[in-house]
């Protein structure tokens, strides 16, 4: 009897807790995210990062670049149109924008997961929302060389800079 309710409690505590799932490919590094993903609340969707390795990586989080579109309720959501301005970085941002992962640390990071996206949509309806994304991380879609001198400091420290892919249909949900 003692078991079963044992059994029973830990079989709630699993059904209200969030899965975590990983979104990228890379067998060193774990890039976790908690799903579904409020649309509701205003704080930035923060990725939990994993180094399950001995060395030390270097993730541009505006890294990672290539195709991606959102659908809502099963259906592709067009446009409503482009994004205006563009991020710019020196020197100083780079020291601080750059995402520096020590061997078996665990953090919690906000990344861009397609950085090449430069579509708006429109997010105000209710409802069942999941963005496919299909993106790579490498020294070639490192923003415009803006960082690329501090990365290779970094590199001749002995870190390694992330090579690494996502391909994830990630759940959003808007409620009332």
């Amino acid at each position: 009897m003692k078991r079963l309710i044992i059994l029973i409690i830990i079989s709630i505590n699993c059904i209200f807790c969030s899965s975590q799932t990983k979104i990228n490919n890379n067998k060193e590094v774990d890039i976790l995210l908690k799903m579904p993903v409020d649309f509701n609340t205003q704080i930035p969707v923060k990725f939990t990062i994993q180094n399950k390795s001995s060395n030390t990586y270097i993730i541009d989080p505006y890294g990672f670049a290539g195709y991606s579109y959102w659908l809502f309720e099963n259906k592709r959501l067009n446009s409503i149109g482009l994004q205006k301005g563009y991020y710019s970085r020196e020197n100083p941002d780079c020291e601080y924008d750059i995402i520096i992962i020590r061997p078996k640390e665990k953090i919690e990071k906000i990344i861009n997961l397609n950085y090449s996206e430069k579509q708006r949509y429109d997010f105000s309806k209710i409802g069942h929302y999941v963005w496919k994304v299909e993106s790579k991380h490498d020294r070639e879609n490192t923003m415009p060389s803006s960082c690329r001198q501090y990365i290779t400091d970094l590199e001749k420290k002995g870190y390694k800079f992330l090579q690494d892919s996502i391909s994830a249909e990630i759940d959003f949900v808007r409620e009332q």
